[in-house]
């Protein structure tokens, strides 16, 4: 019996204990998404500097190498105060997680360029059939521009890790 009653006063007790703490309010901006969009644009542009410093230092230029470099330090800095930032909301491995999503967009960008490009040449060939010869040389040049686009975008990816990302689109 004696058990059966300190079990109800602990019931008692636990319940009233839980009815006077308050819910935490809720906040209706969540700060995450504009901070990952910031360390996701400090990873490329650290990814850039970085390159961007090896080719200096390779053609030999060492001033315009040193600037890069100096510059892709203060990048770095910044990732990790985000970096801290984010950790302090919750957010979980915050850099690997950008950097993920850098790539994961890199390849995106090849495979819509890819798809533009397939497409730009269909229509060329549509418009020769159809005896349409200046749609087509339009079409051509797009396709033309399409394909620096392309290039671009697999040397960003690159540059930012991605290996093979040609192969990557392509799946």
């Amino acid at each position: 019996m004696k058990k059966l009653g300190f079990l109800a006063v602990a019931l008692v007790l636990s319940a009233t204990a839980f009815a006077q703490t308050t819910t935490p309010a809720t906040t209706t901006a969540n700060p995450v998404p504009a901070q990952m969009k910031d360390v996701r644009q400090d990873v490329r542009a650290y990814n850039k500097d970085k390159a961007t410093a090896a080719k200096d230092a390779k053609a030999g230029d060492l001033t315009a190498a040193k600037t890069a470099a100096t510059a892709a330090k203060a990048e770095k800095q910044d990732i990790k105060a985000d970096a801290a930032t984010l950790k302090a909301e919750g957010v979980a491995h915050p850099v690997a997680k950008a950097d993920a999503q850098v790539k994961a967009a890199d390849v995106k960008a090849i495979r819509t360029d890819e798809k533009t490009l397939a497409t730009d040449k269909k229509a060329a060939k549509a418009d020769v059939k159809a005896g349409d010869v200046a749609a087509a040389k339009t079409e051509l040049a797009a396709a033309k521009a399409e394909k620096k686009d392309i290039k671009a975008d697999i040397k960003a990816a690159r540059r930012d890790g991605v290996k093979h990302p040609v192969k990557r689109a392509g799946k």
